[in-house]
C-alpha cells in the first residue's frame, strides 16, 4: 500500500526540480542530495506497509505484536512448563530404596531432580529444561553427586507434560473463538473459553446442559479436553481445568471435566513409488503428514475421511499412485463418536 521503489521515487523528486538545474545521476549537487532521501523514505514507507499488516492478528505476524492484539480481548499466551516424571530407585540389591529430595540426575543430556516421595522408592523427577522436550527421556538414571546405597535409578512415565510456549498458530486460533463466539453469562463459549486458556490444555468440546450419563439436565456443563499434543489428558490436566473452571464460572451450574476418548486410527496401503525412492523415507514423511492431519481434526469433526488420506499419500513425496487404501481395516470413512479424538497407530506402506 505505501511501499514504493526507490528508483521510482527518486525520479519523481527530479522531475519536480526545474530542467536548468544540474540533476546529472551521481555529479550533481542535487542529486547527490536527493538520492539517500528517496532511499530512507523507501525503507520508511516499506516499514509502514509491515506495521499495519502487523496490526491486523494474524499467525505469521511476530509473536510481540500478536500478544499486543490478543491483551485486548483479555488473552494471554500460555507459558511453558516443566515435565514431572516417574523416577524409581533401587539399591544394589535391587530393593526400592529411598534417595534425599533434590537429589539430581542426567539421563539424554537433561537433568531431573527429586521433588516429592510418591511411595517408597518412588518420586516425582522434575526436568531442569522448560518445556515439552522434557517429556521424551525414560530409561536408567545417571546420578549427578553420589548417594549412598543407590544401585540403579529409573526415569519412567510422565506425571505432568512439560509444554512449550503456545505458538503463534495456537494463540490466533483462541483468538479467533473468543472474537466469533459471543461468551456471555457462562453459555458454551465460556466453558470453551475458559478451558482453553489453561496451560496444557490443546482443545476443548462442551455439551451444556448434560449429566455424566449423557442425558439431558439443566444446569450441567460437561467439558471434553485434550492435551497440547491432541492426545488424551492425564488426572492432573483434567483436575487443573476443572479447578480454574471452577473459580471463574458462574454460581449455580454443575461441571464435569473429562478426557477426550482416543480411537487409534491404522493405516495401510500400496503404494507406487517414483523410480529409485526409498520405500522407508515415503513411508516416514506419509506417517509425519498424516500425524498433523489427525491432531487438526480434534473435536472438528465426526468421522476421519479416506479420501483426504488418499489425498495426504498423493502429496508425499516420492509417491505416484496408490492402491488397496484401508483405515482400521476397512475401505471406507471410521465414524468418531462426539468425545473421540482420532491419534495415529500403525502405518504400513507396500510397493505396487
Amino acid at each position: 500500500m505505501f511501499e514504493v521503489k526507490e528508483d521510482e521515487l527518486l525520479k519523481d523528486m527530479l522531475n519536480k526540480v526545474p530542467n536548468d538545474l544540474d540533476k546529472r545521476p551521481g555529479s550533481s549537487l542535487l542529486y547527490n542530495a536527493l538520492a539517500p532521501a528517496a532511499q530512507e523514505i523507501t525503507k520508511l514507507r516499506s516499514d509502514m506497509d509491515r506495521f499495519l499488516e502487523y496490526s491486523f492478528a494474524s499467525p505469521n505476524i511476530p509473536e510481540e505484536y500478536l500478544d499486543k492484539r490478543c491483551e485486548e480481548h483479555g488473552i494471554k499466551r500460555k507459558m511453558p512448563t516443566y515435565a514431572i516424571k516417574l523416577g524409581i530407585f533401587y539399591d544394589s540389591e535391587g530393593k526400592v530404596m529411598d534417595i534425599p529430595l533434590n537429589s539430581r540426575f542426567s539421563i539424554d543430556k537433561i537433568n531431573y531432580y527429586a521433588i516429592e516421595k510418591i511411595e517408597d522408592g518412588n518420586y516425582k523427577m522434575k526436568s531442569e529444561v522448560i518445556g515439552s522436550i522434557g517429556n521424551f527421556p525414560s530409561g536408567d538414571l545417571l546420578p549427578i553427586e553420589y548417594i549412598d546405597g543407590l544401585g540403579r535409578g529409573i526415569l519412567g512415565e510422565t506425571i505432568l507434560e512439560g509444554v512449550d510456549t503456545e505458538s503463534n498458530e495456537s494463540l490466533f486460533n483462541r483468538l479467533m473463538v473468543k472474537v466469533r463466539t459471543p461468551s456471555t453469562s457462562g453459555n458454551k463459549y465460556d466453558y470453551l473459553n475458559w478451558a482453553l486458556e489453561v496451560t496444557g490444555v490443546g482443545g476443548a468440546k462442551v455439551f451444556p446442559e448434560t449429566n455424566l450419563k449423557g442425558e439431558h439436565e439443566n444446569g450441567c456443563v460437561k467439558i471434553v479436553i485434550v492435551d497440547s499434543n491432541k492426545h488424551k489428558a492425564k488426572p492432573k490436566l483434567i483436575q487443573d481445568t476443572f479447578e480454574y473452571i471452577e473459580k471463574v464460572r458462574p454460581i449455580g451450574a454443575t461441571i464435569s471435566v473429562v478426557s477426550a476418548t482416543e480411537k487409534v486410527i491404522d493405516v495401510n496401503a500400496n503404494i507406487n513409488l517414483v523410480k529409485g525412492y526409498n520405500l522407508g523415507i515415503a513411508q516416514q514423511e506419509f506417517t509425519k503428514l498424516l500425524d498433523e492431519y489427525l491432531k487438526s481434526l480434534s473435536f472438528k469433526t465426526d468421522y476421519i475421511s479416506i479420501a483426504r488420506i488418499g489425498e495426504i499419500l498423493l502429496n508425499t513425496t516420492g509417491i505416484l499412485d496408490y492402491s488397496d487404501l484401508k483405515i482400521n481395516n476397512i475401505l471406507s470413512n471410521i465414524k468418531l463418536a462426539d468425545e473421540e479424538i482420532a491419534i495415529l497407530g500403525t502405518v504400513n506402506l507396500g510397493v505396487m
